[in-house]
């Protein structure tokens, strides 16, 4: 796994095995005493360790970083399916809630392709600040027949549509103008379902994480902002 500074590795255990997370603290001092969170759910044919320099943008601006890997990836143990992705990351967000340095009343989740899926399980059973959906389906029931997928996702369904309607805080929807996979109006399908939501359609294609280029940052800060995660002078 690739080092990072304050990098804390830890094992989530549930009944279905044992999977690996990171918590990565904020990184700039801060007059909080306690920090907001961001769990992230990465795509489908990675694992956790591609992220852990590619998110220092949260850190940076005083956000701490939770990476869940699945079950069955990775160095983890078990198998991949929607319940057991399911339990593993509820179990994750108990363990960092109850962290003295975080702010159990500002933890959002930010999830890409299929990580989506996993960060709408979450919303379901957990409190959620705020999403942030990059890349995402609306349902495996619409894309397992049409589009590339691993074969445990074709028996379950990541029903983000009715996550996403039933989600009482704020949505940022990000999807690529050129994303083959999962088109970018499945993306709009999925912000215009929420109850308060901004869609973002960035010049790329899908997973495209690259907010070096995009305007990502310029995105979400004021999203963050107004979901009250970080404070207006950020």
């Amino acid at each position: 796994m690739p080092r990072s500074q304050g990098a804390e590795i830890f094992t989530v255990s549930t009944a279905l095995g044992n999977v690996e997370a990171v918590f990565l603290p904020a990184t700039p001092p801060t007059g909080d005493t306690r920090q907001p969170l961001v769990i992230f759910g990465h795509g489908n044919g990675e694992v956790i360790d591609y992220w852990i320099a590619a998110l220092d943008g949260f850190r940076q601006r005083g956000i701490g970083v939770l990476l869940v890997e699945y079950p069955g990836y990775g160095r983890s143990t078990g198998s991949p399916s929607e319940a057991a992705i399911r339990r593993v990351m509820d179990a994750a967000y108990d363990h960092m809630a109850a962290d003295v340095r975080v702010d159990s009343t500002r933890i959002f989740g930010f999830g890409q392709s299929l990580g989506g899926g996993a960060i709408c399980l979450l919303s379901k059973d957990r409190s959620l600040r705020a999403l942030i959906l990059e890349s995402t389906f609306p349902s495996l029931d619409i894309f397992a027949a049409r589009y590339w997928a691993p074969a445990f996702l074709l028996r379950d369904h990541f029903d983000n549509l009715s996550s996403v309607a039933q989600f009482p805080g704020p949505v940022l929807v990000i999807h690529g103008r050129d994303d083959q996979l999962i088109p970018w109006k499945q993306g709009q399908r999925l912000a215009a379902a929420a109850r308060s939501s901004t869609f973002r359609l960035y010049d790329c294609g899908h997973g495209c994480w690259d907010p070096e280029r995009l305007p990502f940052w310029q995105d979400a800060v004021p999203f963050l902002v107004r979901s009250g995660i970080l404070a207006q002078t950020q």
